[in-house]
């Protein structure tokens, strides 16, 4: 495992005083977009990122804005993925008065692509699709439902499988063990995650499935819980199309363990790139061991998303303190804009010619 990097080899992209930042996603051509945080009710539910650090909505002031009544415009966005077509492919988890859907943008023409509504049989009312990954070979994505109850619980987890082709979707392996929450709390700078009930106790969050990633060459789902210690895979061949759970069950392995964390992307060798929320880090999880790659107080509170880039020598990071947020800081906002994107070079290794 390498040493602690210093602090200055995190380079900062963009900086936002308002908004949050969610997930990033890389172009093939090396440009970035950010999804916003939905829980700031952004103006725009996704932006693309200038050379320069400043920011447009995209794919325009339309569709990355609130829903409309002809259906353009998206309610919220934290998943957003480019594909080898240099499709984006955007998940909006709806709200009250939309139903979730994936929203593909085809960069080349500058038009829409498709619009794959997901429909209300693969949902729970706890439904919180909030991450996903595109197995192109297989014409699937694989969507993580962490699931988020009133009482702060992920209560039934689980991955909705997506045919690009029908658009026909199935939820499968609902409530694994894999998918639950951990035993533990997390906890930043010795204070767990936890909302303040009206009569002035706490209720500590548990929070399910969330990360998700597929490796370069498409073999394998990498899962976890964000409260969990463990990543978790199992084979594109079978996840694609296999309808029983008990199959998927014992196709889904241990592969290593990890820090709690928000999201994570993987190389070819199976190295996993970790938010590191509890240390304000960014770090690098294999069966070998777990270890630091870098950590900055300053910068990396809640680091949210991470996406490797095509080539795997960059891995582009988003920070945005949402630990500090009433919702989930004992009802106090402690937040302290400026939040990030960033990248660290790393230089994992890919598949010839890169990602997939």
């Amino acid at each position: 495992m390498n040493a602690l990097l210093p602090r200055d080899a995190l380079e900062t992209l963009a900086v936002f005083h308002d908004e949050r930042p969610g997930n990033p996603t890389v172009m093939r051509d090396g440009r970035v977009l950010v999804s916003m945080s939905a829980i700031g009710q952004p103006e725009y539910a996704v932006r693309a990122i200038r050379p320069d650090g400043s920011h447009r909505p995209y794919p325009d002031a339309v569709w990355a804005g609130r829903p409309r009544p002809d259906g353009r415009g998206m309610a919220g966005v934290i998943g957003i993925r480019a594909d080898r077509e240099d499709r984006i492919w955007m998940l909006d988890m709806g709200d009250a008065d939309h139903q979730p859907k994936l929203v593909a943008w085809d960069d080349r023409a500058d038009r829409l692509h498709k619009v794959i509504v997901l429909p209300q049989n693969v949902l729970r009312p706890s439904s919180f699709a909030q991450d996903f990954v595109i197995d192109w070979r297989r014409r699937r994505i694989y969507i993580a439902d962490m699931t988020m109850n009133a009482a702060g619980v992920s209560d039934f987890p689980a991955i909705i499988v997506v045919d690009l082709d029908t658009g026909l979707s199935r939820r499968m392996l609902e409530s694994h063990p894999a998918l639950m929450p951990g035993d533990q709390p997390v906890v930043i700078n010795g204070k767990p995650l936890a909302r303040r009930l009206e009569d002035g106790t706490l209720a500590e969050f548990r929070h399910g499935f969330n990360p998700i990633a597929l490796d370069p060459v498409g073999r394998w789902v990498y899962v976890g819980a964000l409260s969990g210690t463990s990543v978790y895979r199992i084979e594109t061949a079978v996840l694609a199309d296999e309808m029983d759970d008990a199959v998927l069950g014992a196709a889904l392995h241990h592969w290593c363990d990890k820090p709690h964390c928000d999201g994570f992307d993987v190389d070819a060798a199976g190295n996993i790139y970790i938010t590191d929320i509890e240390n304000h880090a960014v770090g690098r999880a294999s069966p070998d061991g777990y270890a630091m790659l870098v950590q900055d107080p300053d910068r990396l509170g809640w680091p949210d998303g991470v996406e490797l880039d095509v080539e795997g020598r960059w891995l582009y990071v988003t920070a945005n303190q949402i630990h500090r947020l009433a919702t989930l800081n004992h009802g106090v906002d402690e937040s302290a804009p400026p939040y990030y994107v960033l990248r660290l070079r790393v230089d994992a290794p890919m598949s010839e010619g890169g990602r997939s």
